[in-house]
């Protein structure tokens, strides 16, 4: 199951199977947009987003970023200048510091989690109450001619930033900061592509 199901194109499928929906409990997350700079590096914006939004709003933040490159750039950016403990979580890192990451914080000190699309849906981490959405995530995508699966970074799905959001509202209200224009969300898809399309499947 998934939050980020398309619910209809799967219902169909099962010839109008009936759709139980089961909402749990969310906080109000007020929605903030700063787009970014034209041709200005990603990691460097949202380190400033990251600063600013540390000094207007309180909490531990939540940024997504679209893989460990980026994330371990903005870590770096980010460790001795801003007073909060900043911590990167993505699938490859070993289960102690994945672990670290999510535990909440200590007494008196706001954390900063930096990470992919990992944390959309999986778990709540203690304390968050401001998202930063860079509007990216990176996605396998099968290339036939070459026989190679590479890793592409695309803009993410309505659904996806949707989920994104309620990570800031899930113990109290809060804030989704988006990178982008207010008027580039209808345009982002509904929904992700599901993987097999563009998966490798001549194992099968």
């Amino acid at each position: 199951m998934t939050a980020t199901l398309d619910v209809a194109r799967v219902a169909a499928a099962l010839g109008g199977a009936p759709v139980i929906e089961a909402k749990g409990r969310m906080f109000p997350v007020e929605i903030e947009h700063a787009p970014r700079k034209q041709g200005a590096r990603l990691e460097d914006e949202v380190a400033a987003a990251v600063t600013a939004a540390l000094a207007a709003h309180a909490g531990s933040l939540l940024v997504f970023l679209p893989g460990a490159r980026e994330i371990e750039r903005v870590a770096e950016l980010l460790r001795g200048r801003v007073n909060a403990d900043v911590r990167p979580l993505y699938g490859a890192m070993a289960g102690p510091e994945q672990d670290a990451a999510i535990a909440p914080a200590p007494d008196g000190r706001r954390k900063v989690v930096l990470a992919t699309s990992i944390a959309e849906t999986s778990l709540t981490i203690e304390g968050v109450r401001v998202v930063i959405d860079a509007g990216l995530a990176r996605r396998p995508r099968y290339e036939p001619d070459v026989g190679l699966t590479r890793l592409e970074t695309v803009r993410v799905s309505q659904a996806a930033a949707e989920q994104r959001r309620g990570r800031a509202g899930r113990l109290e209200p809060g804030v989704c900061i988006r990178l982008w224009e207010a008027g580039e969300t209808p345009a982002l898809a509904p929904h992700d592509r599901p993987q097999m399309l563009d998966a490798d499947l001549s194992g099968l």
